[in-house]
């Protein structure tokens, strides 16, 4: 028997007890996983590492679509003391080589999707120690398997402890000066936020719910912690295809589906969607965005049994700050809600005193839900979390009955489907064009994805160039999601008397 403390691998082990036959996850290709199943596969996987020569703090990257082989993977790593550190499976491969590399990851677990990527990657990393494929395909040389070292283990939990104050995750997210940073997550964080949202109800036991959110976004890695936290059933989808998830929730009776704003404007464009039941979807909910008035009253006749509800949090709160729940998600138009239990929000001016009620200032927040800090990185951790409370560079105002309204965004964060891009990181590779003279980058509301990210640039004299070739040639150097959608050309950027970008004159 492993040694007891409460962290997420005892959690899983406490619900596998209490609902041993029930569902954890479901694959994309109807797979079922039960509670004892992920439990007994993930102690086998935790001393599989071991027997590798992993130790207990190693970080092991996980590179994956959703499937429940990387749910064994995530509780494996829990269990044997590791910190797993997802991978967006959408950056570019220069990105993905920095995250690693930044990240002292020790191994990378793969799904076969991403076989040649792995193979790519492996001659810039010379830290990586293994490689570990899961499911069919070709592996780099001399990668092992998820079945192998799945034999390696034993079925009883590892006799490590693990503290609820020690690291979980590293998420990383976009940063200001364009890098990534590595979030640092705790096993308490990330209970927590499960407690906080479970209070809610806007989480529950026995919920069949729809996953479409990639699981290296701190809001789908909060939400299905939660399940195993309250004994839920989460079926992971590998994309969002809206007909597949209609057909999923009619045929598996769903009965939750927690997703962006812009999720659910692809999925009305659906023909004929009013033909599918989802009579037993009875909670339905967003994040990252406002859902605009005209698709909230469209999903109401598609889902007449659903009550709305908002979440509003970040990386830095492993998922949660405020819930709009079902009982005011009616009268409270553009509203993220009230704090969660253990978390306390204030509205502040530059100097971090609080502002009068419906006056708009910066949010931030403190809460047994935070984060322990940004990984290698202590200026910007003392900056963002400065007297204890963290700052969310979002601004918000309350109102009357300190509900909370987000208004805008401090920095020039641009969330398009979902996805955070900050535009100096783009900036940065449209300057690295030989023909431009000066870029900004901007977001522009699109119906779509919620924001599209536009390139305004000025070419050097006597240069020319056309739209395609600046989109292309930054498709080649980062992520797709990070390109511009369009490209403006301007003689001269509008500017204040110190030379900075007027960026509020562009949009």
């Amino acid at each position: 028997m492993g040694i007891y403390t409460i962290n997420l691998g005892s959690t899983l082990t406490r619900t596998a007890h209490k609902h041993p036959d029930r569902p954890a996850y479901v694959s994309h290709e109807g797979e079922r996983l039960t509670f004892s199943r992920l439990n007994t596969l993930s102690n086998r996987f935790a001393n599989g590492l071991l027997a590798l020569g992993f130790q207990k703090g190693d970080h092991i990257a996980v590179l994956s679509l959703n499937c429940n082989e990387q749910m064994i993977v995530f509780f494996g790593i829990f269990k044997m003391g590791g910190v797993a550190v997802p991978i967006n499976v959408r950056l570019a491969e220069l990105e993905m080589q920095w995250l690693l590399d930044h990240s002292d990851s020790r191994a990378l677990v793969f799904s076969s999707e991403f076989s040649e990527r792995a193979q790519a990657l492996r001659a810039g990393l010379p830290a990586i120690k293994s490689y570990i494929l899961m499911g069919e395909g070709g592996a780099p040389d001399d990668a092992l398997t998820f079945q192998v070292v799945i034999e390696k283990g034993a079925d009883d939990a590892p006799a490590v402890e693990v503290l609820g104050d020690e690291v979980a995750f590293i998420v990383y997210t976009a940063g200001t000066t364009g890098r990534p940073k590595g979030v640092l997550l705790t096993h308490n964080s990330c209970l927590w936020n499960c407690i906080n949202w479970a209070y809610t109800r806007t989480f529950r036991e026995g919920d069949y719910c729809l996953q479409v959110f990639p699981l290296y976004h701190v809001a789908a890695i909060g939400n299905v912690l939660t399940y195993v936290y309250l004994g839920g059933t989460v079926f992971l989808k590998k994309t969002f295809d809206p007909k597949d998830c209609m057909e999923t929730i009619q045929r598996e009776k769903i009965t939750r589906w927690a997703a962006a704003p812009t999720v659910f404007n692809i999925l009305l464009q659906l023909p004929e969607i009013e033909k599918y039941d989802t009579s037993s979807v009875t909670l339905l909910g967003w994040g990252a965005a406002i859902m605009p008035v005209e698709p909230r009253k469209r999903l109401k006749e598609v889902f007449p049994n659903a009550r709305f509800f908002d979440n509003y949090g970040m990386s830095e709160s492993a998922g949660g700050i405020t819930t709009l729940t079902p009982l005011d998600s009616d009268r409270k138009a553009a509203c993220v809600g009230t704090p969660l239990i253990g978390v306390e929000i204030r509205v502040v001016d530059e100097n971090d005193r609080d502002i009068p009620t419906g006056e708009v200032g910066e949010v931030i927040f403190r809460g047994n839900n935070l984060m322990k800090g940004y990984y290698k990185d202590p200026d910007a951790t003392e900056t963002a979390m400065k007297n204890g409370w963290m700052h969310t560079g979002d601004l918000g105002r309350l109102d009357d009955e300190e509900f909370l309204y987000i208004v805008d965004r401090k920095k020039d964060l641009i969330i398009t489907g979902a996805e955070n891009v900050y535009p100096r990181e783009v900036e940065e590779v449209l300057y690295a064009h030989p023909k431009i003279a000066e870029a900004a980058v901007i977001g522009v509301a699109d119906s779509k994805w919620g924001e599209a990210i536009k390139g305004v640039v000025v070419l050097s004299q006597g240069e020319s160039a056309t739209e395609k070739e600046i989109i292309d040639f930054c498709r080649e150097r980062i992520a797709g999601f990070k390109c511009p959608k369009s490209v403006e050309f301007m003689d001269e950027l509008p500017k204040n008397p110190a030379g900075k970008i007027l960026k509020r004159v562009l949009r």
